[in-house]
């Protein structure tokens, strides 16, 4: 694990292997740089593989307390590791790790060759595209989630993985990961803060003029899809693709799937021949 000093009271903290055209993975909240691992192993033989811990998560400063969580300290710690390590071929994020890459190509879309996003919550483009009734559905959801939590519900979490990962996902889970998930249940209602406090347009969208590959899983809710699609087609060069049987737990589920389209999309970034309004393929099956 390699660590970069920011300033003299920040570091992050990021995995460095492999050899070739770099690939940053930015991970799911709560979670660490590991939740890329399988991923990252299976693109290392072609690709350096960067994997970041988000603030909070391993090594990796916290924004302090006293501001209101957004994400213009996460985007300024993966900046600071992109300016020492050089912009990647492709960034790439799940759920909110691809909230992080999405606000990141916005503010600078040569942040990157390519931008890869594999079910980003960025909820807040529901209210940008017009979508209100699913945006105020997710929003009392989340609202709800995050006052159970702070009224004493040390369980709360379980109701926000239900949420993204199906009804009794969270019963499912092993012990160990039920605790990873309680203690770190005040991280993840920042995050969610951070989320829901970030502001889309469908301007700034259709400016964005990076090649984007958006993932969802086809049995993932119905919100999931309405993020990706919105993401997809409002941007100049983005494409959609949907995974047979997949939920939001993809990038863990379906790793050779997830494998091979970041392989393929980053040969796609790195061809100069690359037309401008690329689209990398259709829903798959």
């Amino acid at each position: 694990m390699a660590t970069l000093k920011v300033k003299d009271n920040m570091i992050v903290s990021y995995e460095d292997y492999g050899s070739g055209p770099v690939v940053m993975l930015l991970h799911s909240s709560p979670g660490n740089s590991k939740m890329w691992q399988r991923v990252g192993d299976r693109l290392s033989d072609r690709f350096r593989i960067i994997a970041p811990d988000l603030p909070g998560y391993g090594k990796t400063t916290p924004q302090d307390p006293s501001i209101s969580p957004n994400l213009s300290y996460t985007a300024a710690l993966i900046e600071a590791l992109i300016s020492v390590i050089g912009p990647p071929l492709v960034l790439a994020g799940h759920s909110y790790g691809g909230v992080v890459a999405l606000n990141g190509a916005l503010a600078n879309p040569k942040i990157a060759k390519g931008v890869a996003l594999f079910e980003p919550v960025a909820i807040p483009i529901l209210s940008a595209i017009g979508e209100n009734d699913a945006y105020a559905y997710a929003k009392a959801f989340f609202d709800g989630y995050i006052s159970g939590f702070e009224a004493g519900d040390n369980q709360a979490v379980r109701k926000m993985i239900d949420f993204w990962f199906g009804p009794g996902t969270f019963e499912k889970m092993p012990p160990s990961l039920k605790d990873y998930l309680f203690t770190n249940t005040a991280l993840n209602i920042l995050d969610v803060r951070a989320t829901f406090r970030t502001r889309y347009s469908i301007e700034s969208l259709r400016n964005l003029n990076v090649p984007l590959l958006v993932v969802y899983g086809k049995r993932s809710p119905e919100v999931t899809l309405k993020i990706a699609s919105s993401i997809a087609t409002h941007t100049k060069r983005g494409s959609l693709v949907g995974l047979e049987n997949a939920t939001h737990a993809l990038t863990t589920t379906h790793v050779e799937e997830v494998t091979a389209l970041i392989a393929e999309f980053a040969n796609k970034c790195a061809s100069p021949d690359a037309p401008e309004d690329a689209s990398s393929g259709a829903p798959m099956n």
